[in-house]
């Protein structure tokens, strides 16, 4: 039994979903959609009191952006939430998170893992797979996307979403699952399942300054953290971390997020530990900074 929650701004979309999750989830369910389209109100606030509303003890967190091509996916869910040491279970997600900024797919191929349809508006669909098996329905993770994902209410209660400090509609979904990943161990879902996406990632001025503020303030003292099986070498782990850093960077660089933050994460990001790959990026972010002022004025 699911308590499906939406954070809803769009009555034809939520109409789309709604019809997709009646065709295929082949169990009982609620639907419980808040309307946010004048309130505005944060993702967080909104999910916590959707997750309050909720009769059933297993929840599901999802855009309303999404599709559904496989059926009696409910059952399947249900089964793995089950488990006393499950955790959030969703289809994208990252097996490794460094002590640094980023969102949940902190990496590029290595460790991500994802098994879903993506579907932009004048662009063919594609698959995006990702370290997934045919004979394991489940991949342990550590961070996910909040696109769409899973959590028994009891879990949730536990660990309910950070109105206080997610003021806004991004860092919830890696928020949440690190949270959660400190008792129980969260999944991405394999081939079972076949779920569609229909709008992408947005790296926003937003985006970094939600993420500069939540590393900060509470992931630092968390990190890092890595699934069972990997093993990094100090050596490895600066590696890691300062790919990582870079990546985060160069595309905070390019948002419109204020130049004092911008100049304070180039400076925390010379300051890393020296190698010839890192002074690279160095330069290569410097110039891509310089352009910046020079654009902003």
């Amino acid at each position: 039994m699911l308590s499906i929650i939406v954070c809803s701004i769009s009555p034809e979309l939520l109409s789309k979903l709604a019809q997709s999750i009646e065709e295929t989830i082949g169990v009982e369910y609620e639907l419980i959609a808040i309307d946010n389209r004048q309130d505005n109100r944060p993702i967080a606030q909104v999910y916590n009191e959707g997750a309050r509303k909720a009769r059933y003890p297993y929840l599901f967190f999802v855009h309303e952006d999404v599709l559904f091509h496989s059926k009696d996916w409910g059952a399947i869910i249900e089964r793995k939430l089950a488990e006393p040491d499950c955790g959030v279970v969703g289809f994208a997600g990252c097996k490794a998170m460094m002590n640094t900024y980023g969102g949940w797919a902190q990496y590029d191929n290595q460790w991500l893992c994802a098994f879903y349809f993506a579907n932009i508006s004048g662009r063919p669909t594609w698959l995006e797979s990702y370290n997934v098996k045919l004979h394991t329905p489940y991949e342990q993770v550590v961070t996910l996307d909040g696109f769409a994902f899973f959590v028994r209410r009891d879990v949730w209660a536990e660990f309910p979403f950070d109105e206080d400090l997610l003021t806004g509609f991004h860092c919830y979904d890696v928020d949440f699952s690190l949270q959660v990943g400190r008792k129980y161990k969260n999944y991405v879902c394999g081939l079972h399942i076949w779920i569609e996406h229909l709008s992408p990632g947005q790296f926003s001025e937003h985006w970094v300054a939600y993420t500069v503020r939540l590393y900060r303030s509470k992931w630092k003292a968390m990190l890092p953290v890595h699934v069972p099986g990997i093993r990094l070498t100090p050596k490895e782990m600066c590696r890691n971390t300062e790919g990582m850093f870079y990546r985060f960077l160069f595309k905070a660089l390019r948002t419109d997020v204020p130049l004092s933050v911008k100049r304070q994460l180039l400076g925390e990001f010379w300051r890393l530990p020296f190698s010839w790959a890192h002074l690279s990026h160095c330069f290569s972010c410097t110039l891509k900074f310089v352009r910046t002022m020079h654009v902003s004025h």
